[in-house]
């Protein structure tokens, strides 16, 4: 294999010549770049990355750990990730932590020994734990759809205001027994968009006088078939719902399945709505009103925050909270 040394010898110049050229440095004039280039292209030569990283401390490489995958809310996020990346030429490593601790902290510690230059990290719950790894090991990190009151920086929306707003909406069509499918809350490992998407769906109920029935509470995994299951129990219940809010659009189609083999029609006898607005709930029928999240934007911004970062420019705003907005389709009957 061609070196470094054989360019330059073949070249006429110096090693240190050849290496400007190859760093796109400005000090390398033009007669001497397309001598290097055409010395290298005769060779066959291509410079190391590995050799490059090191020279310069900088890998252009993003890590990127997401809890799901399979979840098209964070296939959407990572669209518009790797869309800024490809503009200012970083290369992405993509991790999915299938929704467990360990293997967010195993694919930290991975990304970080791979050299890459900061991560963005989507995870259920941000913890001390998580901010005290991030923090001592000084990795450059921005969260994605998460908030956090550690001083990190962030983009989600107000997942409080946007449960809000939808249980809102049923209660103003004239609905009353609201039942809400919720994601895990399990101690210290509960996701906050659980958490808060709850608090939002309570708080309306409250607001409008309605009773809350915790028979019509119901927890599942932000899975079609943890959504099916969840509305399920709740139609067996002795207390029926006359609505469900379910706080991801993948669980509201599983509850809109359920609602139907339980010899029911949605919206004529139950009304439903999701969460994020996802592809899906367009074309799937009856089409889904839901709460959008701004999922693309929310990658692109996230991106552009960690690549500022990196680079040392100013940044305005650490914690960013994009607008969302209420998408009325046709699984909501109005009864008044």
């Amino acid at each position: 294999m061609a070196t470094i040394d054989d360019v330059a010898r073949l070249a006429g110049v110096s090693i240190a010549t050849v290496s400007r050229v190859f760093n796109n440095s400005p000090l390398a004039s033009d007669s001497a770049r397309e001598k290097v280039l055409k010395a290298a292209k005769e060779l066959g030569y291509e410079p190391s990355m590995l050799a490059r990283s090191l020279a310069m401390k900088k890998t252009n490489t993003i890590g990127l750990i997401v809890p799901d995958i399979s979840n098209p809310f964070y296939a959407e996020v990572v669209r518009g990730i790797e869309d800024i990346c490809n503009i200012y030429n970083y290369n992405i490593t993509l991790c999915n932590a299938d929704n467990k601790r360990d293997k967010e902290l195993q694919y930290i510690e991975m990304l970080k020994n791979r050299w890459v230059d900061g991560i963005i990290f989507h995870c259920d719950y941000f913890s001390e734990e998580h901010y005290e790894i991030f923090s001592s090991r000084n990795i450059k990190v921005v969260l994605a759809g998460r908030t956090t009151t550690f001083d990190v920086p962030y983009v989600a929306i107000d997942n409080k205001k946007a449960a809000y707003d939808a249980t809102k909406y049923l209660i103003s069509t004239g609905h009353k027994k609201i039942g809400i499918i919720h994601g895990p809350l399990n101690g210290m490992k509960e996701t906050v968009d659980s958490v808060d998407r709850l608090i939002g769906y309570k708080n309306a109920m409250i607001d409008a006088g309605l009773k809350i029935y915790d028979e019509l509470i119901k927890e599942a995994n932000f899975k079609a078939k943890g959504g099916y299951k969840a509305a399920l129990e709740m139609l067996k219940g002795d207390i029926k719902p006359d609505a469900i809010f379910a706080i991801s659009d993948v669980m509201a189609m599983g509850a809109i399945n359920a609602i139907f083999d339980f010899g029911l029609k949605c919206p004529d006898d139950i009304s439903v709505v999701g969460f994020d607005n996802i592809d899906l709930s367009e074309v799937m029928r009856p089409a889904l009103t839901t709460i959008a999240q701004p999922m693309y934007d929310m990658g692109v911004v996230a991106a552009r925050m960690l690549i500022k970062i990196i680079d040392n420019e100013q940044i305005s705003n650490k914690q960013v909270i994009l607008e969302h907005k209420l998408i009325v389709r046709d699984s909501c009957k109005i009864l008044k």
